[in-house]
């Protein structure tokens, strides 16, 4: 019985089994079916790597763009920055020009008005200079020859005035003709000249008491006499009974004998022959 048993159940294990290989061969071709189906539907492998890399390219594109645009964020706002700053100094610049400006349209006025003021008194003066040219020019004659030997540039251009000459330089030869005129006035002058005296060209020694008068005797003190000034030159007068004081003056002026009085002829001067100094 135990036999049968076995066989039975071997039997029922053996049918068990067949009917699960026959289930399992039934059903494996649609299994197959559904598996292609589904590898159909799902994207292949080069795909899924290929859509991967771009993934990545994709990240890596993002993550390089976000770190530019923070460092260009960071460059933008050091350039915002210095522009603040500049333009804070740009105002400052604009204040002080404007400043500056002021000032410098206050030194323009200024200078315009001194420019002014300079043209008037530059007028003025080209007419005192021109009045104090008049007054000098007739008296030019008076001055005798040593006096007119130290500005004699001077005299020569007062008495041909050129329009075209500076203002300084007319100044300048009034001054030195006023000043010179005024040393002589001041001083007793001994001079040497050439002159012809009684036909015969003699030297004489001349004495000159200022502008005032003045005495001459020849070498030999045979010849003498006096001269005044006038409108027309000096004027000289033949007298030789003064010879010897002359000779004795001129003398004492040139420390060749000692010092004494000596009297000499003055001569009559109308009012007006000898120039007035002030």
């Amino acid at each position: 019985m135990l036999l049968i048993s076995e066989m039975r159940s071997s039997c029922l294990t053996a049918y068990l089994f067949s009917s699960a290989l026959f289930a399992t061969a039934a059903g494996f071709p649609l299994a197959a079916q559904e598996s292609s189906a589904l590898d159909a539907s799902l994207p292949k492998s080069s795909e899924l790597q290929t859509r991967l890399e771009q993934w990545v390219k994709t990240r890596q594109l993002i993550s390089e763009e976000s770190a530019a645009w923070t460092a260009e964020k960071a460059t933008l706002a050091g350039l915002n920055e210095v522009r603040l700053r500049e333009s804070g100094q740009l105002d400052e610049f604009i204040a002080a020009a404007g400043d500056r400006v002021t000032e410098i349209d206050g030194k323009r006025a200024a200078l315009s008005k001194e420019e002014s003021d300079l043209k008037t008194w530059r007028r003025e003066m080209e007419k005192q200079v021109a009045a104090l040219e008049s007054r000098i020019r007739p008296l030019l004659p008076r001055f005798p020859a040593p006096l007119k030997g130290k500005v004699e540039e001077a005299i020569i251009r007062l008495e041909s005035p050129d329009p075209d000459q500076p203002l300084q330089n007319r100044t300048r030869d009034i001054l030195l003709v006023l000043q010179a005129y005024l040393d002589f006035q001041r001083s007793v002058t001994v001079e040497s000249d050439i002159r012809e005296v009684t036909g015969a060209r003699r030297e004489l020694h001349i004495l000159y008491l200022g502008m005032g008068q003045a005495w001459y005797v020849d070498n030999e003190g045979k010849y003498s006499g006096y001269g005044v000034p006038s409108a027309s030159g000096w004027s000289w007068t033949e007298d030789n009974s003064i010879a010897s004081r002359v000779r004795t003056a001129i003398d004492i002026q040139a420390r060749r004998v000692a010092p004494a009085f000596v009297e000499l002829p003055l001569a009559k001067v109308s009012p007006g022959s000898v120039p007035e100094t002030k």
